[in-house]
């Protein structure tokens, strides 16, 4: 009295309504009848709903079993009615030692690593796992090797992954890319190399610790040659080895050229990591540039005073005497937590300062160029930075280029100006590069760019009758004479 009903081929309101009706009729053998219907999450909403009021209200001898891999797309009010069993998957190796045993009861020789495979590749059903191990042994007799199994179930050979982390330990690139070659020359694919490799170096972390030593899931053959391998590598090659090729497992799809991004991949793991800290390396080109522009800011900086006060000016930074008070402010130490009315003041006091015009220097001492600069050809090349700028994905830097137009303000001369200090950060950063195009495009060595900040206009809004009249009269002059003739009074 044991019925099945797959849900997947069977999946209407109609079906539904024939197992209904099976269901109303008493077992003639027997006191159950048992009913099975696999894969029941593809039942439609209009057939769960039919399907509720038996489920609700089954006959006493009726028994349902609902089975599915995917419980989440089961209606609540389903679930909420049955007794819910989660069934985990079966271990690696004890679907190893079941197809060691049914090989020894059939009188088939087969290598454990094998068996191993077979199981890895089930990934934890043993109905697959016998599928199969199965066709292998029609196809290969009645003896099973290694080599058999990873030909036929185009499996990865462990060897690559052995021969690939001893070249990343040496550092030899040129090794690692030949091995790379060779994987892809016997027709795998990249990206199943980039999961192995990850599941390699996964396997060689966890043999590193006697406390992580069960989460290795390797034939026993294996476990000794990664406990050897796992001492020669450093946790942290491994962890950076993990992350990185984490980063080109999700970029691998998207990529337009994935064998160059697996080989960079590579060449990062054969680069050897000193550094503990890699925020630090990240941080020391942004502290190092703007030391660096600040320098060559003030040696290019005019000087503000005839020649003769020069002393005096030497002398006016000299310490002061004890007890004599500074005139400007003089930050102090104090607690954290603690705020500087002095100290905010001052610095409100600057930021309400009108901006001096930016002087940017190139980075480059040039001669001064007397050569007259094109207009036309200036827009064009300062257009074709602005989009080649877009193209790299610099949007906002686009933006600021494209929101003035430079104009020609002298021989050899450009100036470019800019309204806020955004822009102005900008064209900081990127004058350098963007003046040396410009001289290599215009055929100019030494052109100077200047960038200059404007002051934004802002028009004064009429407030009183007689100035809101005042501007209409101006577009419209016939308002004068209207006033007269009426005589309003607008005071």
């Amino acid at each position: 009295n044991i019925f099945e009903l797959d849900a997947a081929s069977n999946n209407s309101v109609e079906d539904i309504r024939n197992l209904i009706l099976q269901v109303s009729i008493a077992p003639q053998v027997g006191t159950k009848k048992v009913y099975i219907i696999d894969e029941v999450h593809m039942l439609s909403s209009a057939a769960f709903n039919a399907f509720l009021k038996t489920l609700e209200e089954p006959p006493s001898y009726a028994i349902f079993i609902l089975a599915t891999t995917e419980k989440h797309k089961i209606l609540p009010t389903i679930l909420s009615r049955c007794q819910v069993f989660d069934f985990r998957r079966i271990m690696i190796s004890d679907i190893s030692r079941h197809l060691a045993g049914i090989a020894q009861k059939e009188g088939i020789e087969a290598e454990a690593q094998a068996l191993h495979v077979i199981a890895q590749k089930a990934d934890g059903g043993l109905r697959d796992a016998l599928s199969i191990f199965d066709q292998l042994v029609s196809f290969s007799g009645e003896r099973l090797t290694y080599q058999d199994v990873v030909k036929n179930l185009n499996v990865l050979d462990h060897e690559h992954y052995f021969r690939i982390t001893d070249s990343v330990i040496r550092g030899d690139i040129p090794a690692v890319l030949v091995e790379y070659n060779t994987i892809l020359q016997q027709g795998f694919d990249g990206h199943l190399f980039v999961a192995g490799l990850a599941r390699h170096f996964r396997d060689l972390l966890v043999s590193q610790d006697p406390r992580t030593l069960p989460l290795l899931e390797v034939s026993e053959d294996l476990t000794a040659r990664y406990g050897d391998q796992a001492q020669r590598v450093d946790r942290e090659t491994l962890v950076h080895g993990l992350d990185r090729l984490a980063q080109c497992d999700s970029q691998y799809k998207a990529s337009k050229e994935p064998r160059l991004l697996v080989e960079l991949a590579l060449m990062q793991l054969c680069r050897p990591h000193t550094t503990g800290d890699p925020s630090a390396q990240k941080k020391s080109p942004d502290v190092t540039v703007p030391a660096a522009v600040g320098v060559r800011t003030t040696a290019t900086t005019p000087p503000q005073a005839p020649v003769g006060a020069a002393p005096a000016q030497q002398a006016a930074p000299a310490p002061l005497p004890t007890g004599t008070a500074p005139t400007s402010y003089m930050p102090k130490r104090r607690l954290a937590g603690q705020v500087s009315i002095k100290g905010t003041m001052a610095e409100a006091a600057v930021e309400a300062a009108p901006p001096a015009p930016m002087e940017l220097d190139s980075g480059t001492a040039m001669p001064a160029s007397s050569k007259e600069v094109n207009p036309a050809l200036l827009q064009k090349v300062w257009r074709d930075y602005a989009l080649k700028q877009k193209q790299s994905g610099r949007d906002s830097l686009h933006s600021t280029l494209m929101a003035r137009e430079p104009s020609v303000s002298g021989p050899g001369r450009i100036s470019f100006p800019i309204v806020n200090a955004v822009q102005g950060n900008y064209m900081r950063q990127e004058k350098p590069e963007l003046l040396g195009y410009l001289r290599r495009e215009i055929g100019d060595p030494g052109l100077e760019l200047d960038v200059i900040t404007e002051e934004p206009s802002v028009a004064q809004r009429p407030v009183t009758p007689m100035a809101k009249f005042k501007v209409l009269a101006e577009k419209n002059p016939a308002l004068l004479k209207l006033r007269e003739e009426l005589d309003l009074d607008l005071g």
